[in-house]
């Protein structure tokens, strides 16, 4: 209930939002953002393995726009480009195939639900040089992995959470249905809301010494 509402909020902020004309470029929606930059609305390729292109027609492309990519099942990898400084909400939801996503070194922002319901999703990875996120073991973190950001719903078996780690964020794992053991080492102080619910085949969580708050649900 709670994930179709949000999606619903999603979907509504970008029709409010959206303005009143798109332009196509091959397999791309855009709109012109102004001053030589856009952002992408939606993709009608065929899937696969894509990579995201850096420029549609002569405009630099610095946003995923809400929902652009969402629900596409045919999808199985996307490269991001170091171009785009802005995923907005929900972008690649329920998409069912999806497998790896790939993050360019100068997204700042990653809008809440971007990879919600991929439940194929097992590798999110994050370019080196990239000052705001980070990824390891295909988990993602904010730079210095003291945030654990949000595990991918498609990580199965055991799971140990980093040393580095002083938070769990809000729904980190929300509905990781095939992990099975988390273990939450001393480091970590806060475990956010939402972040274990509906993890249909976890049977066991091993709380580390540090911790002080836990989130609802």
């Amino acid at each position: 209930m709670k994930q179709t509402l949000l999606f619903a909020m999603a979907v509504c902020q970008f029709i409010l939002t959206a303005p009143n004309y798109a332009a196509t470029s091959g397999d791309y929606t855009y709109t012109d953002n102004g001053g030589g930059t856009c952002t992408i609305t939606g993709y009608t390729g065929p899937g696969g393995d894509i990579t995201i292109p850096d420029t549609l027609n002569d405009l630099t492309v610095t946003i995923l726009g809400n929902v652009a990519f969402a629900y596409d099942n045919n999808l199985t990898s996307v490269i991001i480009p170091d171009s785009v400084i802005t995923i907005q909400r929900a972008v690649f939801a329920n998409c069912d195939s999806l497998m790896s996503v790939t993050i360019g070194d100068s997204v700042t922002t990653i809008g809440f639900d971007a990879f919600d319901d991929c439940r194929s999703l097992v590798d999110i990875i994050v370019e080196p040089s990239n000052l705001s996120y980070s990824s390891l073991d295909g988990v993602l973190f904010n730079k210095d992995q003291s945030v654990l950001i949000e595990c991918p719903w498609g990580k199965s078996g055991a799971y140990a959470i980093p040393d580095s780690v002083t938070r769990i964020g809000d729904e980190a794992f929300f509905e990781c249905d095939f992990l099975t053991n988390v273990t939450i080492p001393d480091s970590v102080t806060t475990i956010g809301e939402w972040a274990f619910s509906n993890c249909d085949f976890l049977t066991n969580v091993t709380i580390g010494n540090g911790v002080k708050t836990i989130g609802i649900y």
